[in-house]
């Protein structure tokens, strides 16, 4: 009888090999996997306070710190595995063939019927989307890798052990099986070492994604942050660790539901349409009221206003919502008006004039919305359906505010924390306000911790800042009047005249708020 130690850690090297395959195969596939899907699903589970915990803590790694986990969870389950089937089974005692069918296909049983349904997706999933093929094809290849590896391992032994015991004579025989056991090690070390670092690679560029020198001296006369946020440094979001690149000459833009006239669309003819540009800032709801924070940006996009598309299609009065669907699987929806404003697009550029959007950004076609969060804005757009009903989109089914409005927002950029300035004598504070399709109305600068407050210069006449977009700020005689620790702070007023909420929130559910304030030392 097999120990049940060493069938648990069969059963971890069995898995590394598993694990391995379902790592790979998104990336050959370009869809999402087994491990997206539980990804994916966990979150449903994670209460609102869990989740900003985790994004305050870990920031732009607590993606993929949760990726790492679930990766983790498949070793553990693996190892778990080899422990019962030993303990309680038999293991290692019955036919090779026969052992192998039976492993492989329990554990592609319990992750078609148990793990998957759990998380609300696979064919027994009450939210099931998307290609079966990605899914469920590369799960069946590493559970038969799975079945093959564990009882290849755990039967060497003890083959060995009888055969050396036995029958000297067949000491070929056992040289065979010991240098199988052997492969099946290095082979299952292989794939740990190789599933470690593919896991690592993908956490670090996905958190690396939206980090940027800090400490830069100003670009021109409105201080360090640019007005138009170049591209490389444009901040990135997904659900997913892995990247999406879809086929731009296989995708089609459907648009069903309550229309007349139902529609699939190729990117071509998307921009045969009449078009339109021009700048918009983009900030996530998870952006944070801190120097440098990287979660917004501005730029230039073009494309064709949604009406155009739906009044193409013929929208029947019974229909009140736009559901959005994406090749990714993310899914939002929008009250069918704010999809009609001529200020909501589907941008197929961003960037200088015909600059296609990039992978990471969304191509082959996006969602723009004016004054809601990024999360409301749906990338990798496939599927615009007409509805009598709203859905829940994917991050609200996570805890996040179903409108996502852009909040009154400012920062200060310069001063930094802890930065020296003399006292009574004159410094410049440099910074960004955003308030979404309100636009920014007044600025103010504080030198003594909002006890007073002075207004700021607000900047004009560059093409790339308008009621759409964010507006950078300067104050050019701000002082501190005694020596000694002071606290700098800035607020704004949309153009509606709605004040900046003091009170300091964290970003789940609806934004954060609160006024940024910097230490500074006056000397």
């Amino acid at each position: 009888m097999i120990a049940p130690g060493r069938a648990a850690r069969a059963g971890l090297l069995a898995a590394s090999v598993t694990l391995l395959v379902l790592l790979l195969a998104p990336l050959v596939l370009n869809a999402d996997g087994f491990l997206e899907a539980v990804h994916n699903g966990v979150t449903k589970y994670f209460p609102t306070g869990l989740l900003d915990l985790g994004i305050g803590t870990f920031g732009p790694y607590a993606k993929g710190l949760l990726f790492v986990g679930v990766c983790a969870g498949v070793l553990g389950a693996g190892a778990l595995t080899g422990w019962l089937l030993a303990r309680y089974a038999g293991l290692g005692m019955g036919g090779p063939i026969y052992e192998t069918v039976f492993v492989s296909g329990l554990t592609f049983l319990l992750a078609e019927v148990v793990v998957l349904p759990v998380f609300q997706v696979g064919l027994f999933g009450s939210d099931f989307r998307g290609p079966v093929l990605p899914l469920h094809a590369p799960l069946a290849i590493g559970c038969v890798a799975f079945g093959v590896m564990l009882t290849a391992r755990v039967r060497r032994p003890t083959a060995a052990r009888v055969d050396a015991e036995t029958s000297p004579a067949r000491s070929g025989l056992f040289g065979r099986r010991a240098f199988l056991g052997r492969a099946v090690a290095i082979l299952g070390f292989g794939a740990l070492g190789g599933s470690g670092l593919t896991v690592a690679a993908r956490v670090i560029a996905a958190g690396s994604t939206n980090q940027v020198a800090r400490g830069a001296s100003p670009s021109d006369g409105f201080g360090p942050t640019p007005a138009i946020t170049p591209l490389d440094h444009f901040y990135v979001v997904a659900k997913d660790v892995f990247p999406l690149a879809v086929d731009v000459s296989a995708w089609r833009l459907q648009v069903s539901g309550l229309v007349d006239r139902p529609l699939s669309l190729s990117l071509d003819q998307i921009r045969a349409m009449p078009a339109v540009e021009g700048y918009r800032t983009f900030q996530c709801i998870s952006s944070r009221v801190t120097t440098y924070d990287q979660l917004i940006g501005n730029q230039r996009f073009a494309g064709v206003r949604v009406v155009d598309v739906l009044t193409a299609a013929g929208v029947r009065p019974s229909a009140t919502f736009v559901l959005w669907r994406a090749a990714d699987g993310y899914t939002e929806s929008l009250p069918l008006a704010v999809a009609r404003d001529p200020r909501t697009w589907l941008a197929y550029e961003m960037g200088p004039a015909g600059t296609l959007l990039r992978p990471e950004h969304g191509a082959p076609l996006r969602v723009i919305i004016a004054g809601r969060y990024g999360m409301k804005q749906p990338k990798f757009l496939t599927g615009i359906e007409l509805a009598d009903h709203d859905e829940d989109g994917y991050w609200e089914q996570r805890g996040w505010d179903k409108t996502a409005a852009v909040r009154v927002y400012s920062r200060i950029d310069q001063p930094g924390d802890q930065d020296q300035v003399r006292a009574n004598l004159p410094f410049a504070m440099y910074g960004i306000a955003n308030a979404g399709d309100r636009g920014i109305s007044r600025v103010e600068v504080s030198a003594d911790d909002g006890q007073t407050w002075q207004a700021a210069e607000l900047e004009t006449g560059d093409p790339a800042i308008s009621a759409l977009t964010w507006v950078r700020w300067r104050a050019l005689s701000v002082a501190v009047p005694r020596v000694g620790a002071a606290t700098l702070a800035v607020r704004a007023t949309d153009g509606q005249g709605n004040v900046q909420d003091a009170e300091p929130r964290p970003p789940l559910p609806s934004g954060a708020t609160g006024y940024h304030r910097v230490p500074i030392v006056a000397t």
